[in-house]
Order: C-alpha cells, then sequence, then structure tokens
C-alpha cells in the first residue's frame, strides 16, 4: 500500500471505531508517515468538532407530544406514521436534515473562533513555540502568590486564574508585546504555558466568562477565555483534541 491509496482509505476511518481491513492498514502506515498522520489528526478533529455541533442541536421540549398528536389523530394515521418511521427514506430524510443542521453550526461556529485581537494572541503564541525555557526565571511559589512577584516585574492586577488556583508554578516571567506587558507562567500541569493580559492592550474581544477558544500554531494549542479586562490564555505542545481533553480535567471555575 502506497501513501496515495492509504491517503483514500483514511477518509472513511472514524475515531472510536476499530479500524479492520485496509483501513487498518492505512491507520498503521500513517502511524510512521508524518504528512499522513497530520491528515488523520485533522480530519479526527473536524470530524469531532461536527459532531460536538450535531450535539448542540436541541429539539423542541414539546416535540414528542407534538408527534404523538400527529401519530393520534386516527387509527389509520397511527399505522401509517410508525410503518413509514423505519423506512430507509425516511431514516436518510432525518439522517440528512441532522447533518445539515450539524454543518450550518460548525461553520457558525467557525466563525466566532475568528474574534477581534486573534492575530496578537496568535503572535503570542508563535513567540512561544520558539523558547527553549531559559527565558523564564525559576520560582518557588504557587499561583495563588505570584501576584507580587508579577507586579515587581511590570504587571499589575494580576488574577489568579480560577481553573490554576494554588497550583505549583515552576518559572515565570514578564515581557512586552508591542509595549504591552504580559504575565507567563509555566504550571506543573500537563507542562502548561499560561498568559495573562489585558484584552484592551491588544484588541481582544471575546465573550465574557464565555466558552475556551481553542486555536493552534506551530504543533502548538491554546485555549483562551477573557474574563473582565482580563484575558488568560493556557498552551501546550499538542493538538486542539488534546486541549479539548485537558479542559475536562480542569476544575470549574
Amino acid at each position: 500500500m502506497n501513501a496515495n491509496e492509504a491517503d483514500l482509505l483514511l477518509r472513511c476511518h472514524r475515531a472510536g471505531r476499530e479500524p479492520e481491513g485496509r483501513i487498518q492498514k492505512a491507520v498503521r502506515l500513517a502511524e510512521g508517515d508524518a504528512g499522513l498522520a497530520k491528515m488523520l489528526r485533522a480530519q479526527e478533529e473536524f470530524d469531532a468538532q461536527i459532531v460536538d455541533a450535531i450535539h448542540c442541536i436541541l429539539p423542541p421540549e414539546d416535540l414528542r407530544e407534538k408527534l404523538g398528536a400527529l401519530s393520534g389523530a386516527s387509527g389509520a394515521g397511527r399505522r401509517t406514521m410508525r410503518s413509514q418511521v423505519g423506512t430507509p427514506a425516511m431514516l436518510s430524510a432525518v439522517a440528512g436534515v441532522l447533518l445539515l443542521a450539524g454543518v450550518i453550526v460548525f461553520f457558525v461556529m467557525e466563525s466566532m473562533a475568528n474574534f477581534d485581537g486573534r492575530e496578537a494572541v496568535e503572535h503570542m503564541l508563535d513567540a512561544t513555540t520558539k523558547m527553549n525555557g531559559t527565558e523564564f526565571e525559576a520560582v518557588t511559589m504557587t499561583t495563588t502568590q505570584l501576584g507580587d512577584w508579577l507586579y515587581m516585574r511590570g504587571y499589575e492586577g494580576y488574577e489568579v486564574p480560577p481553573e490554576f488556583a494554588a497550583m505549583p508554578v515552576i518559572g515565570s516571567r514578564v515581557f512586552k508585546q508591542d509595549g504591552k506587558p504580559v504575565a507567563q507562567f509555566v504550571v506543573e500541569k500537563h507542562d502548561s504555558v499560561v498568559f495573562q493580559f489585558r484584552a484592551a492592550d491588544f484588541g481582544v474581544q471575546l465573550p465574557a466568562d464565555g466558552a475556551w477558544q481553542v486555536l493552534e500554531q506551530g504543533g502548538w494549542t491554546a485555549a483562551l477565555r477573557q474574563h473582565g479586562d482580563h484575558c488568560c490564555m493556557i498552551a501546550f505542545r499538542g493538538s486542539a483534541a488534546d486541549m479539548r481533553t485537558f479542559l475536562q480535567t480542569l476544575p470549574k471555575k
């Protein structure tokens, strides 16, 4: 099996399902091929986003009652409804509607991801991908104790990220981007780099206390959220799928 054949077969693979036959061979080939592995990860992330989008679709609360009223209109009608529900044509129509709705929700979510100030955030993340660790000062404190340390180095108004409260910090620094201060520190959990900065300094505008915005850059992934005028960003090496899994392990704010 060559790379072109594997590329076609990998499009039939779905995460969570045990591959069989030639698809299994294609998956194994992708494990040793960087290009195929990257394509497979991108496909799995897209599939996950579509599933998430479909799960966001909530039917009306009275849908069951309405269907019951329709099926109860007459005995003949009841038999007709029941006989049609399980037909391939009806199932295909329902699946098509759900898929279309899921795609629409997905593209709406994608448009929401293109938030104001994203370019500045991506610049921060890009700079981090090129660091080797020596840029940080070694510290022995927790995130709760970090405020004074950052203040002495030029970052005022530090807020402890609720998800990282009282967590050990192993390195920290304050740097400037476009002349504006950014606090940055490393926590032991998942070797994560945490940023904090003022949204107004970089033109970032996200829903207050909204969901995490996930983005990728140079083999790294980051999640960003805004609270008032403060933005908190978490980053580590990995994919967007890795970040979504990681966020589920954090304590609720």
